[in-house]
């Protein structure tokens, strides 16, 4: 279905809008992603009168000196919306070249906290305070590691804050209470602490702390971890983060740390009295923190004291404690831990007093909805529950109580398709949420007593664009399994005329795509522009359709997964338009696996693309932080002869031989998710067997590159992708661009 995008207009402005309306319909273009703004996060007043949101976008700026061109960069901003009257348009607090990110009113209404980090600072955020009726904004932490995600929670008598901040193993007081796994050395015997004197021609004593010094700069990186990967950067020393309390005015630079220990402490909430936080911790004693999986929920005391481990079910990992107002409970997130890559996420429900209170329940146990949960929060009546979660590709916005453990749905789709609610909140009647629909990547919606409106549209220059709508169809798989998928056809199709046709596939692999999927709402439309019909689906292991449609893949993430996909394009090209002599296909990470196995196998299209994927799965497991995705999914490590054959016989690379499809593969220098190793092995193999493929590494990128890298780059994959499809498609139709 095609749709050229027109917004409503008062009869005032009709006259002036009769030339536009009378203009071409404008084509997506590869640079409208840097007009693409969107929604971060929201919250709205106690009272219900406001809501402040963050908005991020990219900034186009002039180059630099002489240079031609222009540069790019990520922005976010605070803006202030009036919920009281529905007239009112939001009103920007914040600007300049920063990321303000996080935004949250004290509770007396009166100020905003949230974190900031400039293109400057290298020690990553801090937390800011700003008046709500204007002002200069304050900065009340100086923390040297800066702040994590979840920092600025305000105390309910607005006058601290709760922050996260790390430290590294080498920074705090003590012994750790587990074993230094370096062979035959132990945690007192020279550090960079101790008391000898760095000589590289000393005692061993002298030299050993030569060696820590260096160590502790990084120059060289010393890993004896079991988890040594971060995203783009070896890992070095373990970090935990610690809980601190600030003054919300400013007038204390000292941040007062209330927790304690070799322990990792997050995700904390204060208590509605003030007097105590709970968080999660997992504090099994012994056991280095590399090794253990899952956390339980725990309450400290303000004054560091009283420090208890509250809430905890076995076999589970506890996440996010909320209470609720009365502080008689609290919901949470557990998961349970025999089966992290299958098992969904469920909210759960406990008392204040800890398991004196009562044995904590599950309020989404997979009888009633078996789907995982993502972001959530009390409704403001304190009766229920609202939350997101994967549902048959969409991200609804429901609500459950704990009364009658049956999710109801407050919105989950959008002129007949299912949406994608990114993030939201709720206060005193009011529910401000951000979703992204076929039509629009963002809108920020209000639900009220006068109903559903909405209240910002982000990207209002897609009016003008003609967009392609998908339509959803389901597949029963010869062994029963159902399959659902999305098909959109080229923009400007003609009847009789046929197209080629992309078959994109998403990672994981047990994400989820659907209509409302932000990520890749530019790049599925930019290819029905250039005149590619465009369809993709959720294949066994994915997301949004319960556990055992999730460990559909176990063991077999190659022909049951491609059984799907082939089987939803062999349905796909029954329809009239597509040329079935024109197929490409393309992924990223699990998909970019997906893609190379596809066409190790089958042998119909003309061209692939492979993004940062994974092809020999006993390399993955050592060099890629996902490594525990091979034991989880697989059974076992590629040491263990018992599993050997089954990774070899789920590596793409055991079946290089057979790919004859032209390939483009394409990676990330610093990506340490995926690792590039997989990349070249698989470029490498096919070059040596003279087989057309061709390698594109990106510098100082990670493996979320396509969603957040740097924005020249995203350009740069988007267009090699087409270019690399045009060489082989014969695509006649012209290049779309700005008329």
């Amino acid at each position: 279905m095609l749709v050229r995008m027109r917004t409503y207009l008062p009869p005032l402005l009709l006259l002036a809008a009769v030339a536009s309306s009378q203009a071409d319909p404008q084509p997506i273009v590869t640079t409208d992603l840097l007009k693409l703004r969107t929604v971060t996060s929201i919250d709205v007043a106690s009272d219900g009168s406001g809501v402040v949101f963050v908005v991020h976008a990219i900034a186009t700026e002039p180059a630099a000196d002489d240079d031609e061109g222009e540069t790019y960069s990520y922005r976010s901003h605070l803006f202030l919306l009036d919920l009281l009257d529905i007239r009112a348009t939001p009103r920007q607090l914040t600007f300049g070249k920063r990321l303000d990110r996080e935004a949250r009113f004290s509770p007396d209404g009166r100020r905003i906290s949230f974190m900031r980090s400039d293109e400057e600072d290298d020690d990553g955020a801090q937390v800011w305070v700003m008046p709500v009726d204007g002002g200069e904004a304050r900065q009340v932490t100086w923390l040297e590691h800066g702040v994590t995600s979840g920092s600025g929670k305000w105390a309910p008598g607005s006058e601290q804050i709760l922050v996260r901040s790390m430290i590294r193993i080498d920074e705090m007081d003590g012994v750790p209470p587990f074993a230094s796994e370096r062979p035959r050395r132990t945690w007192d015997d020279a550090g960079p602490g101790t008391g000898s004197v760095p000589r590289p021609d000393g005692t061993r004593a002298e030299i050993r702390r030569s060696l820590a010094e260096n160590a502790a700069d990084k120059d060289p990186v010393v890993i004896s971890r079991l988890d040594f990967q971060l995203e783009q950067e070896l890992g070095g020393a373990p970090q935990f983060g610690h809980l601190f309390l600030v003054a919300a005015d400013g007038s204390d630079a000292d941040a007062r740390r209330i927790t304690d220990g070799f322990h990792d402490h997050g995700a904390a909430s204060f208590m509605p009295d003030g007097r105590s936080i709970v968080y999660t911790a997992n504090k099994t004693p012994g056991v280095h923190p590399d090794r253990l999986l899952g956390t339980d929920i725990w309450r400290i005391n303000v004054d560091g004291t009283d420090d208890r481990r509250l809430l905890w079910i076995d076999g589970y990992t506890l996440e996010d404690p909320q209470p609720n107002k009365d502080g008689s409970l609290i919901a949470f997130a557990a998961q349970q831990l025999d089966e992290p890559a299958f098992r969904q996420r469920r909210l759960g429900l406990g008392s204040s007093e800890g398991l004196d209170g009562g044995e904590p329940i599950v309020l989404t146990p997979e009888q009633t909805f078996d789907a995982s949960v993502y972001d959530f929060q009390w409704m403001p009546d304190q009766t229920a529950v609202l939350f997101t979660a994967a549902v048959r590709g969409g991200f609804p916005l429901l609500t459950v109580s704990p009364g009658l453990l049956e999710p109801a749905s407050i919105v989950a789709q959008h002129d007949g398709q299912a949406i994608g609610v990114r993030v939201f909140d709720a206060a005193a009647g009011a529910t401000v949420y951000a979703m992204t629909t076929p039509s629009q990547p963002c809108a920020l919606m209000v639900r009220d007593s006068r109903g559903q409106r909405l209240a910002y549209d982000l990207n209002p220059w897609i009016a003008d664009k003609v967009l392609s709508m998908p339509t959803e169809a389901w597949l029963v798989r010869p062994d029963g399994t159902r399959v659902q998928y999305w098909v959109m056809e080229p923009t400007g199709r003609e009847a009789g005329t046929d197209y080629p046709l992309v078959l994109e596939i998403h990672g994981g692999p047990s994400a989820m795509w659907g209509p409302g999927e932000f990520t890749m709402w530019h790049e599925f439309q930019l290819l029905c522009s250039w005149g590619y019909g465009v369809a993709y689906c959720n294949p066994r292991g994915s997301g949004g359709y319960g556990y055992g449609f999730q460990r559909g893949n176990y063991q077999d993430w190659g022909d049951g997964p491609a059984g799907d996909v082939l089987g939803m394009l062999d349905q796909v090209m029954l329809k009239d338009w597509v040329d079935e002599d024109r197929l490409v296909v393309t992924g990223g990470s699990y998909a970019g696996y997906l893609t190379a196995w596809i066409v190790a196998h089958d042998h119909r299209f003309k061209a692939a693309v492979a993004q940062r994927g994974v092809y020999d799965l006993a390399t993955f497991f050592g060099e890629g932080n996902a490594w525990r995705l091979v034991e989880w999914s697989m059974g076992g490590n590629p040491s263990d002869t018992r599993y050997r054959t089954i990774i070899d016989r789920n590596s793409p690379i055991t079946y290089v031989n057979n790919i004859r499809t032209p390939l483009l593969i394409m990676h990330a220098s610093s990506d340490l998710r995926t690792g590039i190793s997989q990349s070249e092995m698989l470029y490498r193999s096919l070059k040596a067997l003279d087989r057309p493929v061709e390698y594109v590494r990106y510098p100082d990128s990670g493996h979320d590159l396509s969603r957040s890298g740097p924005p020249h780059r995203r350009l740069d994959r988007l267009n090699r992708i087409i270019e690399f499809f045009e060489r082989h498609v014969e695509n006649s139709r012209p290049a779309p661009f700005e008329r």
